[in-house]
């Protein structure tokens, strides 16, 4: 289990060491039951700074946990280093975040992306289906694999999975940021994210960059033309997203409009991916 108390250490101040000291006499004596009262003080007491300073330590790669560290905060490693020592029950857990501020959810969002997986969390990946708060669903979704290490255990299904990604899509939330989510694709997923893009082609709004990405990997009936069509789209993101398809889509007639389309391209990301692809595809 993630411990993040060497970064917590190289920030301490004596106003935070003597009260994390405090804290964890409390802990001692109370067990998980201080935590509802020890949460609320900690973005004050540690501060909003970052974590971690160290951009070769921001990547925590953890038997199956990947978390990047660089969007926790001090008062993040702080709350998870006191749930560690708590252990709090799912149903605190939980709790701690139903009736939490809006900083409290941050910190505990944060650790669930280290914690094992719970009932607790699928509890509160499923809140975050419901949130209005772009930011806490972010704190949950993103920067980790939590979603990925999620499927299958406490209840949370690909049903699931599919909703929440169309979410993510939803919020136009990049999809780079959810660490793990593609390995596990699916058709379904790809309909969804298809159907939510031509809404908004219909209504004339911006389309998740992403969509090209998803449906490539599992291609639906329609995916194949929408891809296509991508490789030809005004913007050059979407036409990346299109482009970056052949590597896991190689039909004959989308290698045909890749190869056509490295002929006009003009942006330089774009042809080398085209490029690098087509070079790994049959003549």
């Amino acid at each position: 289990m993630f411990d993040p108390q060497t970064f917590i250490d190289a920030a301490w101040t004596a106003t935070s060491r003597a009260w994390f000291d405090k804290a964890r006499e409390r802990i001692d004596a109370r067990g998980a039951d201080a935590l509802p009262v020890l949460l609320p003080a900690l973005a004050r007491t540690f501060g909003r700074g970052p974590l971690v300073d160290d951009p070769a330590m921001a990547r925590l790669d953890d038997d199956d946990v990947r978390v990047d560290l660089r969007v926790w905060r001090l008062c993040d490693g702080a709350g998870l280093a006191l749930i560690n020592a708590a252990n709090p029950s799912d149903e605190l857990l939980a709790d701690l975040y139903l009736h939490g501020d809006f900083e409290e959810k941050f910190i505990v969002l944060r650790a669930l992306g280290v914690l094992p997986i719970s009932a607790a969390t699928v509890q509160l990946i499923g809140e975050m289906q419901r949130t209005n708060n772009v930011a806490h669903f972010e704190s949950a979704v993103c920067e980790s694999n939590l979603v990925a290490r999620a499927l299958g255990k406490h209840g949370f299904e690909l049903v699931d999975f599919n909703r929440l990604m169309l979410k993510v899509a939803f919020l136009d939330v990049r999809l780079s940021r959810v660490l793990g989510a593609m390995r596990h694709a699916n058709e379904e997923l790809s309909r969804m994210v298809e159907g939510l893009a031509t809404e908004r082609e219909a209504a004339g709004r911006h389309i998740w960059f992403d969509t090209n990405r998803v449906v490539a990997r599992a291609p639906s009936p329609a995916s194949l033309e929408r891809l296509i069509t991508g490789l030809s789209h005004t913007e050059a993101e979407h036409r990346l997203a299109a482009a970056e398809g052949l590597a896991h889509l190689r039909a004959p007639t989308f290698l045909e409009a890749g190869r056509a389309r490295l002929e006009t391209e003009t942006d330089e990301a774009v042809r080398a991916e085209l490029e690098r692809n087509l070079a790994a595809s049959p003549s």
